[in-house]
């Protein structure tokens, strides 16, 4: 039975009818859970309008709605004012507003969050243009839609710089979008950017306005701001994907709750948060194998250009390794040039002296090759960094965990300890406990970041300390 105090509240019973505890509806609007309280048994004297707002917000209610709500109150502190009854108990109120209900929207029930326009987001960037392999890849991203378990679905793809994640979930999600009939909405959250990127605060106040929600209804509070997104997406069917992300605390908070969502993260870094905290599944990203680069590049030349140069694609396969950024500038370099021009303009750029010049792109750092390793680079701390750059000292292979201890001249839980942060932010990988590859493209950024910052006595003494490490390896057979 409902508490006398509170039976004729409108806020009660709005509450009530969102399903909503006391706890719930404040955490929503950012308040105290004494203030939602306070107004429900009417113990507060004359409740502040950004109280009422920030309740509203929570709510889900429109404009016109909040207006009812704060009359509402106003009437009752009129009416208590009147009588004389400021500070005594509160008389039943029991006016029009009452019996109205929050609007929905016929394809998910939650209020006010219809569209201006009535119609669904449509936020995804334009697929790429060609696109090649990745069939496991997308195989695990369309087991997401068929997930028997009901839990909210999140998916992070983390790979390298220039190794093509944007272009995969973009190319899965254009091809699946009848899966998500109310919408896509699309975040690029600047992980890899210079300056301030975006907090979850700023996306989920963009995600409400797009989602119909008036700005005034939007709560001031950051934490009752993405609640009220989590709110609004529970029923919806959804994709929202948020790209280029730079830690898990920069997108938790925007990560929908159990429902029908989907939300894919790709980001350069692990996330592993993601995961252990919040049950995401991941999905490795690697160079394309040889057969499906290969593809790529003849869809990028043609076949007038590969007849005049048939040697483009084993070249650009073997210098690229797999790398489809790599490949792109390549090949771009290649078509810029007249057909008769394509054996002479692949000669020069398989003999250019500063390797990387090779991936050059003046008027587009998006699309440099350098530019986007020194991205990923300044991500990891400055002594993950310093020894990031000796691994480019000795030649590049396979290095056990041994290796890089002799190499970096350090106790083995510490280089494991440096190491786990560079694996972290693929600029190295581990493809099995304690064996770990340089990309042949990062171990070219390593090498000439290493020449131009390190003294030159600091990397002899490690290719020295390498060096006398494999020797003794080999005498002990």
């Amino acid at each position: 039975m409902t508490e006398p105090s509170t039976q004729h509240d409108l806020l009660a019973q709005l509450r009530r009818r969102a399903g909503l505890t006391q706890e719930e509806l404040a955490e929503r609007a950012g308040l105290a859970v004494r203030s939602v309280s306070n107004i429900e048994r009417s113990a507060v004297e004359k409740p502040r309008v950004s109280t009422l707002r920030a309740i509203g917000a929570g709510l889900g209610l429109d404009d016109a709605r909040v207006g009812e709500l704060l009359d509402f109150y106003r009437r009752r502190w009129a009416d208590r004012a009147a009588d004389g009854t400021r500070n005594g108990p509160a008389r039943p109120v029991t006016p029009a507003p009452l019996t109205w209900a929050a609007p929905t929207t016929p394809a998910t029930g939650v209020p006010g969050t219809s569209s201006p326009a009535g119609e669904a987001p449509a936020q995804l960037p334009a697929p790429p243009s060609t696109f090649s392999g990745r069939a496991a890849e997308l195989a695990e991203l369309d087991d997401v839609l068929t997930s028997p378990d009901g839990g909210h679905r999140c998916t992070v793809l983390d790979g390298a710089a220039g190794v093509g994640k944007t272009a995969l979930v973009l190319a899965w999600a254009h091809a699946r979008r009848g899966a998500f009939p109310d919408g896509q909405l699309y975040a690029e959250l600047r992980g890899s950017a210079h300056g301030q990127p975006p907090t979850a605060d700023d996306v989920a106040s963009r995600f409400l306005t797009d989602l119909g929600i008036p700005d005034a209804a939007v709560p001031s509070s950051a934490v009752a701001r993405t609640a009220l997104l989590r709110h609004v997406l529970a029923a919806r069917r959804m994709l929202v994907v948020l790209d280029d992300v730079a830690s898990a605390a920069q997108v938790r908070p925007l990560l929908p709750g159990p429902g029908a969502c989907t939300t894919v993260v790709a980001s350069r870094h692990q996330l592993r948060g993601l995961s252990i905290r919040d049950g995401a599944r991941h999905v490795g990203v690697h160079p394309l194998p040889d057969d499906d680069a290969a593809r790529l590049v003849r869809t990028l030349l043609g076949d007038e250009r590969l007849r005049v140069a048939p040697r483009a694609v084993d070249a650009m396969v073997h210098r690229c390794c797999g790398l489809p950024l790599a490949l792109r500038i390549a090949c771009d370099h290649l078509t810029r040039r007249t057909t008769a021009q394509a054996p002479e303009a692949l000669a020069a750029w398989l003999a250019e002296p500063a390797p990387l010049d090779a991936f050059r792109t003046a008027d587009d750092t998006e699309c440099d090759l350098r530019a986007a390793f020194t991205a990923s680079y300044r991500q990891v701390p400055d002594e993950a960094a310093r020894y990031f750059r000796l691994l480019g000292v000795p030649p590049r292979t396979p290095l056990s965990r041994d290796a890089v201890a002799a190499l970096w001249d350090l106790p083995l839980q510490t280089s494991d300890r440096l190491m786990a942060e560079l694996v972290a932010a693929h600029l190295i990988e581990e493809p099995a406990p304690g064996r770990y590859e340089l990309h042949g493209l990062l171990w070219e950024f390593a090498r000439e970041t290493g020449v131009d910052q390190d003294p030159e006595p600091i990397r002899r003494a490690a290719l020295r300390g390498i060096l006398e490490h494999w020797a003794t390896r080999a005498a002990r057979g």
